[in-house]
């Protein structure tokens, strides 16, 4: 059994289980077996830009952050959560003012948009990655997969 924390600013209009969905049939497409953790965070562009300064060095805001929990001991290792049954994947950060501006340049429905960008933080936590071409080329298929069983009419955004 997954389990998907969100938390979502409140002026934002968003409900819980447009970003639980995504995730959830993200870690089942994946494969992943026991009972894990994710968190999905909706954020304003101030937050994420703060974030992506201190953890990337990048002084600009982006559309979604992905914090998986690892060690840094030469392979990765996941770290259970205190008190927790659960295997804590980690955190995905979305912010929701460069969601709406990508949904409307890519002319997708912001709930679309939305389920686009926790499959592809949950990607990143599970170790995918776009940086080199054959990264991308099974990390990128692997989106459009979920999001097309998602939403069925929906055009690839690759």
């Amino acid at each position: 059994m997954h389990k998907i924390d969100v938390y979502i600013e409140p002026h934002y209009p968003l409900r819980k289980k447009q970003l639980s969905a995504p995730a959830l049939a993200t870690l089942e497409e994946a494969g992943v077996k026991g009972d894990s953790l994710v968190s999905v965070s909706i954020v304003g562009d101030r937050k994420m830009r703060a974030l992506n300064k201190d953890y990337r060095g990048l002084d600009q805001t982006t559309d979604v952050l992905a914090f998986p929990y690892t060690f840094s001991s030469g392979k990765e290792k996941f770290v259970e959560a205190e008190n927790s049954e659960y295997l804590n994947l980690g955190d995905i950060i979305i912010s929701y003012p460069q969601l709406l501006e990508r949904a409307a340049k890519e002319d997708m429905l912001v709930e679309e948009m939305a389920a686009f960008l926790v499959i592809h933080g949950t990607l990143h936590l599970l170790g995918y990655d776009h940086e080199r071409d054959e990264e991308a080329a099974k990390m990128e298929p692997l989106e459009d997969a979920i999001l097309s069983k998602l939403f069925p009419a929906i055009q690839v955004v690759h």
